[in-house]
């Protein structure tokens, strides 16, 4: 199968998926020039074509007339444009045929409620498919747009192989927490900080934060974390590939993550996967994956106080371990990315040209 991917080539959705089915079929990233994937982590196996207009120069209407060229001359089975907002609406102004549009999430939700519901609609109506990786956000595209579609779900998915209980030496007199989400507005960190903050202030126990990833946000942060002083205590990491990802996780005892809107939380299972714990505002997306209780803690959006509570349960290894355990299960029972690319797979082929 010939696959075009319209997508940001820095994108760990379009790592993640670019790199999974270059194993088996031919793939090309399709990608504005700003996205470039500067760490490498796209596969070898994957080609990628940078258009030429950005997004500051309208890249998502104005890149249509060199992609509809060179997807004529490509040859390509099916296009698989990420976003409902960016490459649905490129897709959809280049006439590109046998689409899948993915919907990320944040484009349905925050996107569609800030005066984007036409551009969904235009991406949704052309579309030959639309896939999520999860039912919400099918839920929530079905909302918006009234008429039949065909839809997919296939979850991002997890090598259980990879993403795993590490033999990592950890302190057992300190426990430290992560976070995994991009530092900017919305997704929390902020909150993150706070309540570790009170975590200190409830135990003379160690503890550590450690913050991985980048992001607009990032000297207020850290500026914040100074103000609190807690500096010494928090750890920026910056920019971490994918494939460190494990090891990362594995120096954790719990991640936490309280942004006020999640379609789905992909550091959420990684983490529940190499058996770390989570600590969720209870979203539409971290409750379709985390049992409250059992395999990791839901508290509402915004309540500090209670995700203290959670991260002091938390102090108690054989309960902290126990629940890394059942977490694991249910990933791979639900979320393992072989089963996740065969579902994947089906929807490409089932909206690509008949021979592929």
């Amino acid at each position: 199968m010939k696959i075009a991917f319209l997508a940001a080539a820095n994108s760990p959705h379009t790592i993640k998926w670019a790199n999974a089915f270059a194993e088996d079929h031919d793939v090309t990233v399709f990608s504005l020039p700003e996205q470039k994937d500067e760490q490498g982590e796209l596969s070898e196996k994957v080609t990628v074509k940078y258009l030429p207009f950005t997004t500051a120069q309208g890249g998502y209407k104005k890149n249509a007339a060199q992609l509809k060229s060179d997807l004529a001359s490509g040859g390509f089975g099916v296009v698989n444009a990420f976003g409902a907002m960016t490459y649905g609406v490129l897709a959809a102004k280049a006439k590109a045929p046998n689409v899948l549009l993915t919907v990320l999430g944040p484009d349905v939700y925050e996107g569609a409620d800030r005066g984007g519901k036409g551009l969904v609609k235009k991406s949704v109506k052309h579309a030959s498919g639309v896939l999520a990786a999860a039912p919400n956000v099918i839920t929530r595209v079905q909302s918006l747009y009234k008429k039949e579609q065909q839809y997919f779900v296939a979850p991002f998915g997890v090598d259980t192989e990879v993403f795993k209980k590490l033999d990592t030496e950890k302190p057992g007199d300190s426990m430290c927490f992560g976070s995994l989400k991009a530092l900017e507005y919305g997704n929390g960190v902020d909150l993150v900080m706070d309540a570790f903050a009170k975590y200190l202030e409830k135990t003379t126990g160690a503890a550590t934060l450690k913050i991985v990833g980048t992001g607009s946000l990032e000297n207020n942060l850290k500026q914040k974390a100074q103000s609190m002083g807690i500096a010494d205590k928090v750890e920026f990491t910056g920019h971490v590939k994918n494939a460190d990802i494990p090891a990362v996780l594995n120096t954790m005892d719990a991640t936490v993550q309280m942004g006020s809107a999640e379609a789905f939380g992909v550091p959420g299972i990684e983490s529940m996967a190499c058996e770390v714990p989570v600590v969720a505002s209870d979203t539409v997306g971290a409750s379709e994956y985390i049992l409250n209780g059992v395999t990791g803690y839901l508290v509402k959006v915004g309540n500090v106080d209670r995700c203290c509570d959670c991260m002091m349960e938390l102090r108690n290894k054989a309960a902290r371990e126990h629940m890394g355990e059942l977490a694991r299960g249910d990933i791979k029972e639900e979320y393992e990315l072989s089963d996740c690319k065969e579902k994947y797979e089906k929807a490409l082929r089932a909206v690509g040209a008949r021979v592929m």
